[in-house]
């Protein structure tokens, strides 16, 4: 059996304007972000989400 990675992914809670944009694959800019996890390394794949905490998908980061 594969073993499944369980190491959490860090998030990013992006403004109501842009979650639309985000979920249809859009790009993600830095005045989007309303909040986000501490830590996040450049390169690093992250999880977008909505206000709400809804996923809209998955990005990685350039700084």
């Amino acid at each position: 059996m594969p073993e499944i990675d369980r190491t959490p992914m860090s998030r990013v809670v992006v403004s109501d304007a842009a979650a639309p944009f985000i979920a249809r694959g859009g790009r993600l800019f830095s005045k989007q972000v309303l909040e986000s996890d501490p830590g996040i390394e450049d390169g690093e794949e992250v999880l977008v989400v909505d206000r709400k905490n809804k996923p809209l998908g998955i990005v990685q980061i350039y700084h």
